[in-house]
C-alpha cells in the first residue's frame, strides 16, 4: 500500500513528540540531580582554581602570581581587590574567570589577596594599605618580573586604594592605571553604602568587639538595595535547575556575594569622614599620613570603567573620576553591565575585558 502525505506528516509529528519527551525527561533528570545536590550543599563550585604561586607575603596579605607559559613580555598587571569581599571574583570558576582571559592574552598577572581582618587588623588604615603594603608590593612585582613598571587595576574599593596609592606616590612604577566600578562622588552612591547617614553618623555604631565592621553589615546593606533580588534569583534557579552551566554560575556568584568579610575599623572611620562626609575625591580633600594628596597628581594614562546597570556603584558615582585625575590621557569605558558583569560572564569576556586589555596594551 503506498505511503500517503498524511502518513508522512503523522510520522514527523510522532518523531517530534518522541524527541520532546526525550528532552524533557533528560531535563527532569538533571533538575532532580542538581536540586538534590544544591539543597544538600554538595555543589560548591571549584572557585579560584587557576594555578598560582604565593610570591610575597606579609602579615595576612599575600601576593599571587598566576602561572603561565604565554607571557608576552610586557609590563605585569597588578590586580587590587576590595577590602570587604573575597578576591576570587577575579578567578571565579573555570570558563568564567577574568584571570583566564588575561592569561590567554599573554598578561603577567599578579593579584593582591588582603586576607580576612581580625582584631589584630582593626587599626589598619588607608596609610597601612596605600603607604605601606602597596608600595612594597608594586616594587616587588616590578623586580620579580624584571620590568621597568607595571599596569595597575583596582576594582571597587580596590580602585580607591589604587587611586590613593597612585596619588600619594607620584614616583611609583606605574605605566597605567585602570579603575573598575570605583565610587568617586559619594553623593551619587546609594545611602546604604555611603559609610554614613550624614556628618553626625558615629562609625562606632557598626564596629564590633574586634574593632572591625562585621561582614554581614556590608552584605546586608548591599542586599537592601534590591530587596526582591534574592527571591528572583531563587525562582530563576528553580526554572533552570536542568541547566548544569546555569546552576554552576549561579552557585559561584551567590557564594561570592554572600562571602562578605570584616572591614578594618580604622579604614571605615577614615572612609566615613574623608570620602563620605567630606566627599574627598570630588572636593580634593584627601590626606594620607597627615599630608595632602590629590587625584590631580595622577598623570599616568588612566582608564575609568563603569557599568550603566551597576546598582551598587552607579555610573553617576564613577563617571566624575575622569575629570579629577591629572592625566592628559584619560579614557572612559561605560559598559552595559552591572557591578560584577563588568568582568564576569560571557559578554564581559568577549567585549568588556578585551576592550580593557586593548587599552592597557596600547599604553
Amino acid at each position: 500500500m503506498p505511503t500517503t502525505d498524511s502518513d508522512k506528516v503523522d510520522g514527523t509529528n510522532v518523531d517530534r513528540a518522541i524527541e520532546f519527551v526525550r528532552v524533557q525527561t533528560d531535563r527532569n533528570r538533571r533538575s532532580i540531580k542538581n536540586g538534590l545536590r544544591h539543597y544538600a550543599r554538595l555543589d560548591r563550585p571549584p572557585i579560584s582554581s587557576t594555578p598560582k604561586d604565593t610570591v610575597w607575603q606579609r602579615d595576612k596579605v599575600r601576593l599571587w602570581r598566576y602561572r603561565s607559559e604565554n607571557r608576552s613580555g610586557g609590563p605585569p598587571l597588578l590586580l587590587v581587590h576590595s577590602l570587604v569581599n573575597r578576591s576570587y571574583i577575579f578567578d571565579l570558576v573555570p570558563g568564567n574567570s577574568m584571570v583566564e582571559v588575561l592569561l590567554a592574552r599573554g598578561q603577567d598577572v599578579y593579584l593582591v589577596e588582603w586576607g580576612i581582618p581580625d582584631a589584630a587588623d582593626a587599626e589598619n588604615s588607608f596609610e597601612t594599605y596605600c603607604d605601606d603594603y602597596l608600595p612594597e608590593i608594586a616594587d616587588f612585582v616590578v623586580a620579580n618580573s624584571e620590568a621597568d613598571d607595571l599596569n595597575l587595576l583596582g576594582y571597587c574599593f580596590g580602585g580607591i586604594l589604587a587611586l590613593l596609592y597612585a596619588a600619594g606616590h607620584t614616583e611609583a612604577p606605574i605605566r597605567s592605571l585602570t579603575t573598575l566600578a570605583t565610587p568617586t562622588d559619594m553623593t551619587k552612591m546609594p545611602a546604604q553604602l555611603r559609610g554614613s547617614a550624614g556628618s553626625s553618623f558615629d562609625p562606632a555604631l557598626v564596629i564590633d568587639e574586634t574593632g572591625n565592621v562585621p561582614g554581614p553589615v556590608i552584605g546586608n546593606a548591599i542586599r537592601s538595595l534590591t530587596p526582591t533580588a534574592d527571591f528572583a534569583a531563587k525562582a530563576s534557579l528553580l526554572a533552570n535547575l536542568w541547566n548544569d552551566d546555569y546552576v554552576a554560575a549561579h552557585n559561584a556568584i551567590t557564594l561570592w556575594g554572600d562571602d562578605q568579610i570584616p572591614f578594618a575599623g580604622e579604614t571605615f572611620r577614615q572612609m566615613t569622614q574623608m570620602l563620605s562626609n567630606d566627599n574627598g575625591f570630588v572636593n580634593d580633600r584627601l590626606t594620607l599620613g597627615g599630608r595632602r594628596v590629590s587625584l590631580g597628581d595622577i598623570t599616568v594614562p588612566f582608564l575609568n570603567v563603569f557599568g550603566s546597570k551597576d546598582h551598587i556603584v552607579p555610573a553617576a558615582a564613577s563617571r566624575p573620576l575622569s575629570a579629577l585625575v591629572g592625566s592628559t590621557a584619560v579614557t572612559d569605558l561605560e559598559l552595559a553591565a552591572g557591578h560584577v558583569g563588568l568582568f564576569i560572564g560571557r559578554r564581559a569576556h568577549q567585549v568588556g575585558v578585551p576592550a580593557m586589555l586593548d587599552w592597557i596594551e596600547g599604553q
